[in-house]
């Protein structure tokens, strides 16, 4: 999971076509309060690192959203603020 979550940030911190929707994907999947379009999701990003982030989580039960939890909260604000700064500037 880690591995994961830190090969995910690292796109987000490429500051390329893909990395708003690795930043909202690791947001989404945190918090529900946090909506993304997953049409868009499939055609910007490569959907198998959330489809492996949800498979893991699925056969190791919820011990493993905390573990999930414990390695994206560290960049919380991080992507938040990727997040502000981008909407609307990608409108592909």
């Amino acid at each position: 999971m880690e591995k994961t979550v830190n090969k995910m940030m690292r796109i987000v911190r490429g500051d390329t076509d893909g990395s708003l929707v690795y930043a909202d994907m690791l947001l989404s999947i945190l918090n529900r309060e946090h909506k993304v379009d997953i049409g868009y999701w499939c055609y910007k990003a490569d959907l198998d690192d959330f489809n492996t982030i949800i498979e893991v989580m699925r056969n190791h039960g919820s011990d493993m959203f905390w573990e999930f939890e414990n390695c994206v909260l560290p960049h919380v604000d991080e992507l938040r603020d990727y997040v502000n700064k981008n909407k609307g500037e990608r409108n592909d």
